[in-house]
C-alpha cells in the first residue's frame, strides 16, 4: 500500500509540473527590462566661433521624440572655425542623464573632430532642457549646448 501512496504522489508531482510547463526564468525577465534601446540621430555640426565662445551664445541640440529608459545617441561635430587651435579639456552637465565622448587632440582651424552626445531617458518624462558645457583650452567661458528632448 505504501508503494502505491509513494507512486501516486510522484505521478501528481510530475503531472502537476508538465501541465504548468515551464517557468521562465526570474533572470531574462529582469535583463529585459534593464536593456535599454540606443536611438541614433543623425550626424549635426556644432560652429565654434570666437564670437560663441566669447560672449557665451548656447547651442541647442534636440533629440526629439524617446520613449522612457531609451538611451539616444548624437554623433555630432565639433567645427572650428576660430584661427586657433582649440582642445576640448572637460565638460560639466546639468543632469547624470548626459555623456560626452571626445578626443583631446587639438582641433586645427576650419577643420573639424567628432563627439558624441549621449543622453539617458531612463526615469525622465515629459518635456527635458538640459545643458552642458564644453570647456576649451585657454577660454574662461564655456560652449554650451542646450540639450532638448520629449520623454514619454
Amino acid at each position: 500500500m505504501t508503494n502505491r501512496v509513494l507512486f501516486s504522489l510522484i505521478f501528481c508531482g510530475v503531472l502537476t509540473v508538465m501541465a504548468c510547463g515551464p517557468q521562465p526564468s526570474q533572470r531574462s525577465v529582469d535583463e529585459s527590462t534593464e536593456m535599454s534601446k540606443t536611438s541614433y540621430v543623425s550626424q549635426r555640426i556644432i560652429s565654434c566661433t570666437a564670437e560663441k565662445i566669447v560672449s557665451g551664445i548656447p547651442d541647442t541640440v534636440r533629440f526629439g521624440h524617446l520613449h522612457s529608459g531609451e538611451v539616444a545617441l548624437l554623433q555630432l561635430r565639433l567645427a572650428n572655425q576660430t584661427t586657433q587651435p582649440i582642445v576640448i579639456t572637460s565638460y560639466n552637465r546639468s543632469c547624470g542623464c548626459t555623456t560626452l565622448e571626445y578626443d583631446t587632440q587639438p582641433i586645427m582651424p576650419n577643420e573639424s573632430a567628432p563627439i558624441t552626445l549621449y543622453f539617458n531617458s531612463r526615469g525622465e518624462w515629459g518635456w527635458q532642457l538640459k545643458t552642458l558645457d564644453i570647456f576649451l583650452a585657454g577660454h574662461s567661458k564655456p560652449l554650451r549646448l542646450i540639450i532638448e528632448a520629449d520623454v514619454e
